[in-house]
């Protein structure tokens, strides 16, 4: 929906806003600093999100990347991006009252993890290794997980059983970016298994396929715009000798 701001136009893209796991993750540290009052620790920020992280800060959440930072016994959550069972272990070491914000497909992504890892299975993760899902998935089965991020990454990939191997992906990833990594990952090794369905956040696809249309649209627009422009120099006399063609902009 276009709005006219400033001489400017801004295309409010649908749909738009948070997927259900993020508005679920902030809620819940909004309880639990009701329900226990300031401080309230989460272990990474609980979104990717400045203003959001902000106005929790001021609400008295506080943000840690170490479980040690945690004071012995106080309330911890786990941010939406999920962590590896190290941290839980950490965490009840230190008697933490913690309570888990972990997004349910990031969780179904576990799982899935640790099914392919008890059936002796190498896993390929795909996404960006520092990202703090990829951290907590890979640490579910860490001797079994190797992590690519691109299609160079599978060409240079090798495994010690071919026929072993099953795929996961980051929930927040390209579609489009993914798609080409997983047709490599199956054209260079045919028997490889993926999820029983697809990883990627349903919200994350379909605001990525609203911004495509969106930029579609902007860049029909600017290409009528630059060949009005053009035609109308052309129409002048101007340009001439840098058109070939009898149009500036093809037929019309």
């Amino acid at each position: 929906m276009p709005t006219a701001t400033n001489g400017k136009v801004l295309l409010r893209v649908r749909p738009r806003g948070f997927c259900a796991g993020v508005v679920r993750a902030v809620d819940i540290v909004e309880l639990a600093l009701e329900a226990y009052g300031a401080p309230v620790y989460v272990h990474h920020e609980i979104v990717h999100n400045t203003y959001v992280v902000e106005q929790l800060r001021r609400r008295g959440a506080i943000f840690v990347e170490a479980i040690e930072e945690v004071p012995h016994g106080a309330v911890l959550v786990f941010s939406a991006h999920g962590v590896p069972p190290t941290v839980r272990d950490e965490a009840k070491s230190r008697a933490l009252k913690v309570i888990d914000a972990t997004c349910p497909l990031v969780t179904k992504v576990h799982l899935e993890a640790l099914k392919f890892a008890r059936e002796q299975r190498t896993i390929i993760l795909i996404g960006h290794r520092d990202h703090q899902e990829i951290v907590g998935t890979s640490g579910e089965a860490p001797d079994r997980t190797i992590v690519v991020d691109s299609v160079a990454a599978v060409d240079a990939l090798e495994v010690q059983d071919p026929d072993k191997l099953s795929f996961l992906t980051q929930t927040t990833l390209s579609l489009y970016d993914t798609q080409e990594i997983v047709a490599r990952l199956r054209q260079k090794f045919p028997f490889i298994q993926g999820p029983a369905s697809d990883d990627i956040c349903y919200a994350t696809q379909n605001r990525q396929e609203a911004v495509e249309q969106v930029q579609s649209a902007i860049d029909r627009f600017r290409k009528g715009h630059r060949c009005e422009v053009a035609r109308r120099r052309f129409a002048r006399g101007l340009d001439r000798g840098r058109v070939r063609s009898g149009s500036p902009c093809g037929a019309g």
